[in-house]
């Protein structure tokens, strides 16, 4: 039998939603695990169930942090590679150590008991359950949720790790206060500024069968041939079975972006061999053809379509270059500081300043220089000539510099 882990109905195990409530139904031994300690942390709520373990929400028993758990299937507990692919997925956020990337706090592994390992607790929704209620999403935000994606897929690729299954449902939205000017165009064509309400911070979620291409024991756990990730997102060399590098993610966020330009995914068909086929063989449709009703930049559809080039090597190589043009993919709502503004909008901030900053001019002179200095001593010799030129006098008549030169030789003489 399945359960609600909201209104604890049971139904037949075919069944995977509550028909009340639309949750994501799971097993008795779940449900059994509420209100229990695992470790120091109680296990109060059931926030979802994925393929390899089951998320609850609770709190150290001692400070009262709350939290969230994931605790290992039991059918898996006694498999050395299920346990493996488990341990992958907490060291892999772990190492990254980015803002956008779950931070995991503890692991254990109880004797005749779960493995489980222990996440921060996040307040939000998933993209998946944004674009499930309220369809495609807007431009702007869409740009920014997927900037954020890109930065923490960026460091992951910075240190050998690969998340290979990017989706909506891995992406959390939490929802911050607004700390950036919009420029918006008002109906008569001009534009206006405002203040932001609020703004999506976004954690990447479950990397648990990321690759992590770094020389460690979990390297033989790679399985040739085999097929990881989901279907919908995944890239048509993961869909062959072949092996992956970090442009496969490239793949997957080009996939979620036109996912949430156009509220749904490109490839759909009712068996998943079908969409694996529809990734390897079959072009993207145009997202501005497929979603004509919704904003969506000639810039924009240029960042999906390049992604989602079926060959690796003429899609963007890293993030970094994904970002850049993604930066250009604004329409109608932008935010101030993503290039210059409108004409009738007063620059604000980098953009208003008209002369270089010190430290600016400094690395300039260092970068130039050529006489074989220190970076120390190349910095307080430059410090030392930027104070002369700011108390020396640009221009002084003959008259003056006598002038001066009687004053100096008169305050010489008292001294004396």
């Amino acid at each position: 039998m399945k359960v609600c882990p909201r209104c604890f109905t049971r139904f037949p195990d075919g069944e995977r939603f509550c028909l009340h409530d639309s949750a994501v139904l799971v097993e008795e031994e779940d449900i059994a695990r509420l209100g229990t300690s695992i470790g120091n942390y109680r296990l109060d709520k059931i926030l979802g169930r994925g393929g390899m373990g089951t998320v609850y929400s609770g709190e150290h028993v001692y400070i009262k942090k709350p939290v969230a758990v994931k605790v290992l299937h039991p059918q898996f507990a006694r498999y050395q590679e299920a346990i493996h692919r488990f341990l992958r997925e907490a060291r892999a956020a772990t190492s990254i150590n980015h803002a956008n990337i779950v931070d995991v706090t503890d692991f254990g592994i109880l004797q005749d008991g779960p493995v489980y390992f222990v996440m921060e607790y996040l307040e939000g929704k998933s993209l998946e359950d944004l674009i499930e209620k309220d369809g495609a999403v807007e431009l702007h935000r869409a740009l920014n949720v997927a900037n954020q994606i890109a930065l923490a897929l960026e460091a992951a690729h910075q240190v050998g790790v690969i998340h290979r299954d990017l989706k909506p449902d891995n992406i959390m939205l939490l929802k911050k206060p607004g700390r950036r000017d919009l420029v918006r165009m008002a109906p008569d064509q001009t534009w206006i500024t405002e203040r932001e309400e609020s703004y999506d911070f976004v954690k990447v979620l479950d990397f648990g069968i990321a690759k992590v291409l770094i020389q460690d024991e979990l390297m033989a756990e790679t399985v040739q041939g085999a097929v990881f990730g989901t279907p919908e997102y995944m890239s048509p060399e993961a869909a062959r079975g072949e092996d992956v590098d970090h442009r496969a993610d490239v793949y997957s966020l080009g996939v979620i972006l036109f996912d949430m330009l156009c509220g749904r995914p490109p490839f759909e068909a009712p068996q998943s061999s079908e969409v694996l086929s529809m990734h390897i063989h079959t072009n993207p449709p145009s997202p501005r053809e497929f979603a004509p009703h919704r904003e969506i930049t000639e810039m924009a559809e240029a960042v999906i379509l390049r992604a989602m080039q079926k060959d690796p090597r003429r899609r963007y190589q890293n993030m970094g270059e994904f970002r850049r043009d993604l930066a250009q993919a604004y329409g109608s709502i932008t935010y101030r500081r993503q290039g210059a503004a409108p004409a009738g909008i007063a620059p604000r901030g980098e953009e208003a300043r008209t002369k270089k900053r010190l430290t600016e001019e400094l690395d300039e002179w260092i970068t130039s220089d050529s006489s074989g200095l220190s970076v120390e001593q190349a910095r307080m010799l430059a410090l030392v000539e930027t104070a002369e030129k700011a108390f020396t006098p640009t221009s002084m008549s003959p008259q003056e510099a006598e002038k001066l030169a009687n004053a100096l030789d008169r305050a010489l003489d008292d001294d004396d």
